[in-house]
């Protein structure tokens, strides 16, 4: 690990040297697969969704950076919807560990998972069913984010 970029996440993450000084060897590869992480894409991409209050509906999209955070700039849901939110945390730690793994994450042998509402035959309100995959751009614009790391 390069020590200029060692010190940059240091800043970022406002680590001290003592936290700094104790990362594993598996956290200083993720932190030197950040290119790696910034060309990546988690789409959760809306296939049916019934009396959802968000709004959502067939082909709208929740776009996710490859470090996990929602991009709102490509995402286009009407809302956050935190029941819907939710249900794609495993998807993110598993394009997480994937480039941290080196391996391709482009493809989910299981792709498709339901908000948290139960929709309303089952005492909730709604429901969406989404379809999760990754995607790389090699030109994408830098995320506000990556702007400021680059200070």
């Amino acid at each position: 690990m390069d020590e200029i970029r060692l010190r940059k996440a240091q800043g970022i993450w406002g680590w001290t040297d003592e936290q700094t000084a104790g990362l594993s060897a598996k956290q200083l590869r993720l932190i030197g697969s950040g290119e790696e992480f910034r060309q990546w894409r988690l789409i959760a991409e809306v296939l049916e969704a019934k009396n959802c209050i968000a709004g959502l509906k067939k082909g709208d999209k929740y776009v996710f950076h490859g470090s996990g955070f929602l991009l709102p700039e490509e995402s286009t849901c009407p809302r956050i919807c935190l029941w819907a939110i939710a249900a794609f945390i495993p998807f993110s730690f598993m394009l997480y560990d994937r480039i941290g793994q080196g391996s391709d994450p482009s493809e989910f042998w299981v792709d498709k998972v339901r908000c948290m509402d139960v929709g309303v035959q089952n005492g909730g309100y709604g429901e969406a069913l989404f379809r999760l995959y990754c995607k790389k751009e090699e030109t994408l614009p830098k995320t506000k984010l990556e702007l400021l790391e680059e200070t």
